[in-house]
Order: structure tokens, then C-alpha cells, then sequence
């Protein structure tokens, strides 16, 4: 079951928000945006972030202290990729750093391929799309119970958001065939409930699943029909 990165966004004004949203919003991540303050050192000590985006200079505290909260031995985040986004005058400061618990340095300057790839890099993450499909969901191996009618919202090779009216917990094994748009017959295969989507921030009402294996070749059906619909 591949994961969902967790993007933690500290010490960015609502415009370097938006742009890292934008840039990184089509792959498997989501995104948490916390002050630049004593919250964001309890946060990388108590909470697993794959990615913590710091804006650089800080308003509050220097990133040293930052840098310091997030190695500590006993913090939750210290394997986390640190990506800096300085002012071009502060990126001389911020590169002192690098090795020394700070992963990468980019400016506000820099295009917009080199300020995404410093956060890819740090992660594998599979692309996410938008498709709505028909998919059918029921308890894995229970042939009693009818399926669940939904549809996706997004898929990516590691999972989809499901908009259902018929919630599975967390963790709950699921059968599924989705009908992906212009396949002849339904992709097949088992997800693992990985989380429940949030209504207000996700407008769906329904799941997040992560596949864990197909039926016979239909993972390189739907790799095959990804790759058709968005090349």
C-alpha cells in the first residue's frame, strides 16, 4: 500500500501558499499549513511530515531552531526532507545549512520545474488525476453483501478518492471494479480504506483507498489507460 505524502507549508504568505499547492496539488499529497511560531516545532516533534516547506527568512525565530526541533532524535518528522524557499538575498544564509539537516534551497526566483523538483526528489509520489469513473465497491471476500455504486473523483497508480454514499472504516478491505472511461470491461482489484475525506476541504463525501492488487493484468490496464486519457 503506497502512502499519501504529508506536505507540512510554514513561514509562506497566501501567494507562495497557492504556488506550491498548484505545482504539487496533481500528486499524491496532501498539504498542512502551520505558523511560523512554537506550533510548528510541536508539530514536526509530535507528527510524521514527509516534507516541510520553510519559508526563509522566518518572521519568529531563526531556521536554525527549526532545523534543531526537526532532527531532534525523538522528533516524528526527523526523516523529513526540509526544503527552505528563501529571498534571493537570504539563499547565501539558507545554503549553510544544506547537509546539515536542511535537504534543499530554492528561491522565490526560480522557475517553477526547479521549485518543484526539490520537493519531488525528496519523495516518490505517483501523479494523481482527476477522472470521474463508475466504480462498484463491497467488503473483500464477503459475496453476501450488494456493492457499493460510486465514483472516483481521482486516481493515481497508488489509489483513488472515492465519492460514496456508503462509508467503509479505516483500514477496511475492499473489493473493486471501476469502470474506467473507454475500457472494455471493469478494472479489478483490492484497496485498503487509507482514509475518510474531508467534505469542506475536499467537497467529497466518501474515501481515500490505496490499491493493493490487481486482478491478473489489470494494473498495466489502468497504468495503459492513464497514460492514454492524459499523455
Amino acid at each position: 500500500m503506497l502512502p499519501t505524502y504529508q506536505i507540512l507549508l510554514t513561514g509562506l504568505g497566501h501567494n507562495d501558499v497557492h504556488r506550491f499547492v498548484t505545482l504539487l496539488e496533481s500528486f499524491d499529497v496532501d498539504f498542512h499549513r502551520i505558523p511560523w511560531n512554537g506550533r510548528l516545532l510541536a508539530a514536526v516533534r509530535r507528527t510524521s511530515f514527509d516534507v516541510v516547506i520553510a519559508g526563509h527568512p522566518g518572521l519568529e525565530m531563526p531556521v536554525d531552531v527549526l532545523v534543531s526541533a526537526l532532527r531532534d532524535p525523538e522528533a516524528a518528522s526527523r526523516h523529513g526532507g526540509l526544503v527552505i524557499f528563501a529571498e534571493p538575498e537570504a539563499a547565501g544564509d539558507a545554503h549553510r545549512l544544506l547537509g546539515r539537516g536542511v535537504n534543499r534551497v530554492v528561491t522565490r526566483t526560480d522557475p517553477d520545474r526547479v521549485v518543484q523538483e526539490a520537493v519531488l526528489s525528496l519523495i516518490d509520489v505517483p501523479r494523481r488525476f482527476q477522472v470521474r469513473a463508475p466504480v462498484e465497491i463491497s467488503p473483500a471476500a464477503n459475496h453476501t453483501s450488494s456493492p457499493a455504486y460510486c465514483h472516483t473523483e481521482n486516481l493515481s497508480m497508488s489509489g483513488m478518492l472515492v465519492n460514496c454514499m456508503r462509508p467503509a472504516p479505516v483500514g477496511a478491505l475492499l473489493d473493486f471494479a471501476l469502470l474506467f472511461p473507454e475500457e472494455e470491461r471493469p478494472i479489478r482489484g483490492r484497496a485498503r480504506v487509507a482514509r475518510i475525506a474531508d467534505p469542506r476541504r475536499e467537497k467529497v463525501l466518501g474515501l481515500g483507498a490505496a490499491f493493493e492488487s490487481f486482478a491478473q493484468s489489470d494494473r498495466s490496464r489502468l497504468r495503459s489507460a492513464l497514460s492514454r486519457r492524459f499523455q
